[in-house]
């Protein structure tokens, strides 16, 4: 069988000088293209000294957050002050009644709301826009849910009427709702007090609806924007039931991981005892990843509300001037207000890899998180100028 990785040979032993130059590659390949990414939300500008030191235990975090377990080397107390600091920013007011975790992902994150709106509800339906992330249908196929889907606008954000001719055709039914904050190629958001409405005007009142909001990246930037219009934030005052998002996102974190908050009586209806963990099955996965809890913790705390307004105001700000200079040059550029995904036609190939560009269909996008500075956009908007009268100027935008 072929391995498809070049460098990494499991079939056989290797001495330890073998095992270190692979180890040595594989670091100089990061360094080389940390320099040049923009396709994805990952915030690069993380500092891992301050939580290196625990490198040499297994901390995991078993069972309930919020009762822990007996096992010695676990950081539930650390876990819940993440969960209470992120509850603040989505405005919880009781934290009593809510109930949150950090997991693996923001797509864990919506898996288990989803599943957790199911055992609420019995048998629903469940709507996303067309431009939901694919974790959302494949929740719903993993847990043999019904999806429809309905249409967005030409922004990326779902279409209130498209909705509401999906929750009309189906007002027999107990719905769960999975809206966006910051959709995964446009960056649009969608607009949670009109969502709502909607819901409540077709008749679906709160007993038969489970609203959830996929906040990967700009859940964590959306908080900390003065002047937003208020239907596109992030809060649990809206009413809605959940909302996940990524760590090693915004926040920025050296691995992937994700924090859901959920109302608690969500929770109480799928908790069980497990004896021999001393505690609770209230989560997915039954081993959760300490060292990720510190990662996020220790930037929660460092940064503060000042540096999460700090980085949503800078990245906000730098992504309006790379979508400026495209358009300075007549590139067709899509930018959503208060976002930070600059939309444009694909490039050449080598842009792409070299770049590392998210692309759908003829577009591409840049994320402009707090590791993306001038001098990286520049360098990529001369790149794409420079071939952009030749290559790119009939490719269709929308």
């Amino acid at each position: 069988m072929k391995l498809t990785c070049d460098i990494l040979d499991t079939r056989l032993s290797k001495p330890d000088v073998i095992i270190d130059a692979t180890l040595d590659r594989l670091r100089n390949k990061f360094v080389d293209r940390r320099k040049k990414h923009l396709g994805y939300p990952y915030n690069l500008d993380f500092d891992a000294e301050p939580i290196s030191q625990f490198g040499e235990f297994l901390i995991n975090n078993l069972g309930d957050p919020y009762v822990g377990s007996h096992y010695g080397t676990e950081v539930s107390c650390v876990e819940r002050d993440v969960v209470d600091w992120i509850m603040r920013a989505w405005e919880c007011g009781d934290p009593e009644e809510y109930w949150g975790a950090v997991g693996a992902s923001g797509t864990e994150g919506n898996l288990w709301a989803i599943y957790l709106a199911r055992e609420t509800l019995g048998n629903p339906v469940l709507v996303h826009s067309k431009e939901a992330h694919y974790s959302v249908p494949k929740a719903a196929k993993i847990l043999r849910i019904e999806a429809l889907t309905c249409e967005a606008d030409h922004t990326g954000a779902i279409c209130p009427d498209a909705l509401r001719e999906v929750i009309q055709a189906n007002r027999h039914r107990c719905v769960i709702l999975a809206l966006t904050c910051g959709t995964t190629m446009k960056g649009a958001h969608d607009d949670i007090a009109s969502c709502i409405s909607v819901l409540d005007q077709v008749g679906i009142d709160p007993s038969r609806r489970f609203v959830h909001v996929d906040g990967a990246l700009n859940a964590m930037v959306l908080p900390f924007v003065d002047g937003l219009p208020s239907g596109i934030r992030p809060s649990f005052r809206h009413g809605i039931d959940s909302i996940s998002t990524s760590g090693h996102k915004m926040i920025g974190t050296p691995m992937p991981c994700g924090v859901l908050v959920v109302r608690r009586e969500h929770v109480r209806r799928v908790a069980s005892t497990v004896s021999y963990l001393r505690s609770d099955d209230t989560t997915l996965m039954g081993s959760r990843n300490g060292h990720a809890v510190l990662a996020i913790w220790n930037r929660l705390t460092r940064l503060g509300i000042a540096g999460f307004r700090h980085f949503a105001r800078t990245c906000i700000e730098r992504a309006d001037g790379f979508a400026g200079a495209l358009r300075s040059e007549s590139v067709p550029v899509l930018l959503n207000p208060c976002s930070l995904t600059v939309v444009f036609p694909k490039p050449s190939e080598r842009l792409v890899n070299e770049y590392q560009l998210a692309c759908h269909g003829n577009c591409a996008h840049a994320i402009v998180m707090p590791n993306v500075k001038a001098d990286l956009i520049d360098r990529f908007v001369g790149d794409f100028i420079a071939e952009w009268p030749c290559n790119s100027r009939q490719k269709v935008f929308s």
